[in-house]
């Protein structure tokens, strides 16, 4: 049997090497060790596969709206419904928000760059008697900055429903009142509609 080239040099060739086949096989034997280790090659890599990233099956059921439910909300938010699923778990574990249009935000966050980037070229100029005209841009470049945190704030972790309550209630503390107000007519209908 001829040597194994260097593009033959592979794990098989070392395997089917080690075995000794190379030398004293026939062709079906060496073919029934190819077979074989090929087999067990799948059988590791597959092994390794399921030990490294590990899967999981969701069934969703279309009678119960489930499937058409995650898969308009993948649509919408322009991902296939498994990165879908794989980013909603890892946004609620981690308590952010999936921005429904990634790039729409990116091309605010973009913008807003440009803009703060154009002012600090501009501001960076220092006139002499030009005090009020410095003054005013670093203003503006400052809410610039503002208001790029507060998007990015916004809208990828957004406040719950908790903490937004929580904030408007030390803001305006008679809507506390009028909340309780409200919850209380709710309970009370329910209970009317239960009897």
């Amino acid at each position: 049997m001829k040597k194994p080239n260097k593009k033959n040099n592979s794990e098989m060739w070392l395997y089917l090497d080690a075995l000794g086949i190379l030398e004293t096989g026939t062709a079906e034997e060496i073919k029934a060790a190819k077979k074989t280790y090929r087999k067990n090659y799948l059988l590791k890599y597959k092994q390794h596969q399921r030990a490294s990233r590990p899967e999981f099956t969701i069934p969703l059921s279309k009678d119960n709206g489930d499937y058409s439910l995650i898969a308009a909300s993948a649509k919408k938010h322009k991902m296939s419904i498994v990165a879908f699923i794989r980013s909603a778990a890892k946004s609620y574990i981690n308590k952010t928000y999936i921005v429904p249009d990634r790039y729409q935000v990116a091309e605010i966050e973009q913008s807003l760059a440009s803009c703060l980037n154009e002012i600090q070229a501009i501001a960076g100029k220092k006139e002499r008697f030009f005090f009020d005209r410095e003054q005013k841009y670093q203003l503006v470049e400052n809410r610039i900055e503002k208001l790029g945190s507060e998007i990015n704030g916004i809208l990828r972790y957004p406040s719950t429903i908790e903490e937004l309550l929580i904030k408007e209630i030390r803001e305006k503390p008679s809507l506390k009142e009028r909340l309780l107000f409200i919850l209380n007519n709710m309970v009370n209908d329910h209970q009317n509609q239960v009897t």
